[in-house]
């Protein structure tokens, strides 16, 4: 028997185990269809989780910070300017917070706005929508596994 032969005989074995291990992964995805799709469902729901934890705790550093002086007012347009990315980075949360995102550019932008009463509205204002968005997501969970059982 010569290698050519060997290489043959080896590539056919490897096609024909690459085939039955394909097919054997279809007949699993199809046999735990819904496993796989209510583990898909947790990994996304905690990463949305983690997203709303992490816009909290941003939130609630904006509490520290007034635009009575510039380095302290520098910290807050930093801090409004991280959130707007972090908001403009997720489709779902830039669709449920646009009226919100809208005011944090228009208190960046403009001077004018960038007041003490303005910033503790929108912090109230976004802490309050962050709240309902946890809140509203852990019951989308909760429906979603009542929903499978």
């Amino acid at each position: 028997m010569t290698i050519e032969m060997l290489d043959i005989y080896l590539n056919i074995i490897g096609n024909i185990m690459t085939i039955l291990a394909s097919g054997l992964a279809i007949f699993i995805f199809f046999k735990n269809k819904d496993k796989i799709v209510s583990a898909i469902n947790f990994i996304l729901n905690y990463s949305y989780q983690i997203t709303l934890n992490d816009l909290k705790v941003k939130i609630d550093k904006l509490n520290d910070y007034t635009v009575d002086n510039d380095t302290s007012k520098s910290e807050l347009i930093n801090l409004f300017h991280d959130i707007e990315g972090q908001i403009l980075g997720n489709k779902v949360l830039q669709e449920k917070l646009e009226p919100q995102l809208k005011k944090i550019v228009r208190f960046t932008t403009n001077p004018k706005h960038q007041t003490n009463p303005n910033k503790r509205s929108l912090v109230a204002e976004l802490r309050e929508c962050v709240r309902n968005l946890d809140v509203s997501n852990l019951g989308d969970f909760i429906n979603l596994k009542s929903n499978k059982q």
